[in-house]
C-alpha cells in the first residue's frame, strides 16, 4: 500500500474523516489502532503513514500515544496527522507526534485539525443539529484540501509550530495519560439499562464486562465515551455530569463500525 491510515475513534468523528480521506487515494488502507495496538512486532511498510484521532485533554489519546511509540516505521518516509476537535486547538498533539517520530529518526511532515461536533458530554451538551451540519460541510472541504497536500507529499509544519511553548498543554495531557485508566470510576448504569450489551461491545479496549446483566468498568478506560454515547436507553451516566446532557455519535457511522475497530 502506498498510504496507510491508522485511526482511533470513540463515537465516529475521526472514523468518518479517516474513511473520507482514504477514499481520496487510489492505493490506501484503513487500520484501526484499537485492533492492533497491543500486538507484538508492529510494522508498517507503506510509503505514507497517517494518524487520525480525536484531541484528548490538549494532546494524544493514551492508546494513540502508546501505539505510535511501539510501531516500527522504518520503511515509511512521509507522516501526517489529522486531529479532530470541537475547537480546542493547540500545537501539542502535533508536537507529540513529531517527538515520538524523531525517536525513530523520522519526523512529522504535515498536520491538520478538523472541527467536529462535541461528543465529550461530561458536563457539556452536544451541538445542535444545525451546528453539526455546519461542521460536516466544512469537514468535507477540509478533507479535499488535505488529500491534495498528502498526494503531493507537501510539508506544512514550520519550526514555529513544532517549537511553540505548550507547557500548560503538556501538563494537562501528561496528567490525563497518567490517570485515564482510573477515570471510569464515575461510570454507572441506571435503572433504564436493558442489559443489551452494546456498551461492552463498542468499548475499543474491552474495558466493560456485564455482570448479572449490568456493565462494570475494569479500569483501563480511554475516555472515548463510546459506551455512554451509544447506549440506546441513555442509561449510562458519569456521576451527575451527564444527567442533563444529550448523546452524540456521528450519524453516518454505525455502531457495528465502532465495534469492528477491535475485531
Amino acid at each position: 500500500m502506498e498510504t496507510t491510515i491508522y485511526y482511533f475513534s470513540g463515537t465516529g468523528n475521526s472514523l468518518k474523516i479517516a474513511k473520507d480521506l482514504a477514499d481520496k487515494f487510489e492505493d490506501s488502507e484503513l487500520k484501526p489502532i484499537a485492533k492492533i495496538w497491543d500486538l507484538e512486532n508492529l510494522e508498517s511498510k507503506s510509503e505514507k503513514i497517517g494518524f487520525i484521532f480525536p484531541l484528548y485533554w490538549s494532546g494524544l489519546p493514551k492508546i494513540v500515544y502508546e501505539f505510535i511509540k511501539k510501531i516500527d516505521l522504518s520503511k515509511s518516509n512521509y507522516f501526517f496527522g489529522v486531529v479532530t476537535s470541537t475547537g480546542d486547538i493547540n500545537e501539542q498533539p502535533l508536537q507529540q507526534l513529531d517527538r515520538i517520530l524523531k525517536t525513530k529518526s523520522k519526523r512529522l511532515s504535515a498536520g491538520f485539525y478538523i472541527n467536529m461536533p462535541n461528543n465529550y458530554i461530561i458536563g457539556v451538551d452536544i451541538h445542535s443539529e444545525e451546528k453539526q451540519k455546519e461542521f460536516f460541510e466544512k469537514a468535507i472541504k477540509q478533507v479535499e484540501k488535505i488529500s491534495k497536500i498528502i498526494k503531493n507529499k507537501e510539508e506544512n509544519l514550520t519550526q514555529e509550530i513544532l517549537q511553540k511553548d505548550v507547557k500548560r498543554s503538556e501538563g494537562v495531557n501528561k496528567d490525563f495519560l497518567e490517570r485515564v485508566y482510573e477515570s471510569d470510576k464515575e461510570f454507572y448504569a441506571d435503572d433504564k439499562c436493558t442489559s443489551c450489551g452494546i456498551c461492552e461491545n463498542v468499548c475499543p479496549v474491552n474495558n466493560i464486562v456485564l455482570v448479572e446483566g449490568k456493565p462494570h468498568w475494569q479500569h483501563k478506560c480511554q475516555q472515548c465515551l463510546a459506551c455512554i454515547n451509544f447506549c440506546p436507553e441513555k442509561s449510562i451516566q458519569f456521576g451527575k455530569e451527564t444527567l442533563k446532557t444529550q448523546r452524540y455519535h456521528h450519524p453516518e457511522i454505525t455502531v457495528q463500525e465502532i465495534i469492528n475497530q477491535k475485531k
